[in-house]
């Protein structure tokens, strides 16, 4: 039985189909490609670095290519570690910081009962018996027992943690070694490519993905990276006790748009201004003004029309992007939209309209 479908008809069809393929893959083929698809990334500064010390020093493409991966590993190992010493002790510092806050919460929570008490004309203690048993640290409180619950949760996770560390481990080791191959035999694979059936559609796709990548991957870590260093040393100027912390949590906050540096700084300005501490206030202004101009000159520069979304297709596609994948949709929401939008590009230019 023939079904005539209309032209609009057909259009969507193929978007649809397309949609499902884009999906599809990224639900589940691109979590399996994510090592080959660093060591492409990798392999595109170290390739033309490698191949300078080849002519100029006559060392092989992989020696080289291994020396440059062996300093990159060394300088990000030696970065992590010194945020992760600082951010350890300043947890530490503040975790030992807990009690004496837990205390004043306590004390402010039970000013509140006795208030509350005297306004509802309630028999002393009503009110603040409850709350005394509620928030009780010691031994058989229900403040001790949830804290229980909770190193009980921590512990119960550990043999999680520690697969995830093997596995993680795995996927470095993988990593490096499809880097080296990727550096040494790029010629040969781009001719594999050429000689494939389907190679228009994967260099479409390919070009649509670094286009992306290049624009929004690394402005977005740019900003991050320089979000976190401004808030670290205006936190370190003002001497916050915990600035790497704090720093850190903003930067990986103003990565998500949804939150931004404001979900920290502006509820932080806003009590530091309640409780007259002036230059406090404005020195979170200053940090959180810094931010902002940085984020805007950097999209504006790195960013642009490269993408080729406007900004409320783009906050659509990451939103729906973080529905479907999770955290990791906020970047293959924005990509997977380019591309069902590059396929029908394909296929209006080879209708020839």
């Amino acid at each position: 039985m023939n079904i005539n479908l209309t032209e609009k008809q057909k259009i969507l069809l193929r978007t649809a189909g397309m949609t499902a393929a884009v999906y599809l893959i990224f639900k589940y083929l691109i979590p399996l490609l994510i090592p080959f698809l660093i060591a492409v990334l990798l392999s595109i500064p170290i390739r033309p670095l490698a191949r300078f010390f080849y002519r100029k020093f006559h060392i092989p493409i992989g020696v080289s290519a291994g020396i440059l991966l062996a300093l990159l590993g060394a300088f990000l190992a030696g970065g992590f570690f010194w945020l992760g010493k600082s951010a350890l002790e300043q947890l530490t510092l503040l975790w030992r910081h807990v009690p004496a806050w837990w205390q004043g919460c306590c004390d402010w929570l039970l000013d509140c009962c006795d208030q509350m008490e005297q306004g509802l004309q309630l028999s002393r203690g009503t009110i603040r018996s409850q709350v005394v048993r509620f928030t009780d640290l010691g031994e058989g409180g229900l403040g001790a027992n949830a804290l229980a619950g909770v190193m009980d949760g921590l512990m119960s996770t550990s043999f999680q943690g520690i697969r995830m560390g093997i596995e993680l481990l795995v996927t470095v080791f993988v990593t490096i070694g499809a880097t080296l191959i990727t550096t040494t035999q790029l010629e040969e694979i781009k001719r594999a490519i050429d000689r494939s059936r389907f190679r228009e559609e994967i260099w479409r796709i390919t070009r649509t993905l670094a286009r992306v990548g290049a624009a929004y991957g690394k402005t977005q870590l740019l900003i991050m990276l320089l979000t976190m260093g401004i808030c670290t040393g205006g936190l370190t100027i003002m001497g916050n006790s915990y600035p790497v912390l704090l720093g850190i949590l903003i930067g990986l906050l103003d990565a998500l748009p949804i939150f931004g540096v404001g979900t920290v700084l502006w509820p932080w300005i806003a009590v530091s201004a309640l409780g007259g501490k002036l230059w406090q206030t404005v020195g979170l202004a200053v940090i959180y003004g810094i931010c902002s101009l940085v984020r805007e000159l950097m999209e504006a520069r790195y960013m642009g029309d490269r993408i080729g979304l406007t900004a409320l297709e783009n906050l659509i596609s990451m939103y729906v992007g973080m529905q479907l994948f999770g955290l990791l949709g906020l970047f293959l929401g924005p990509m997977g939209y380019l591309l069902i939008k590059e396929a029908g590009k394909a296929e209006r230019e080879e209708g020839g309209e």
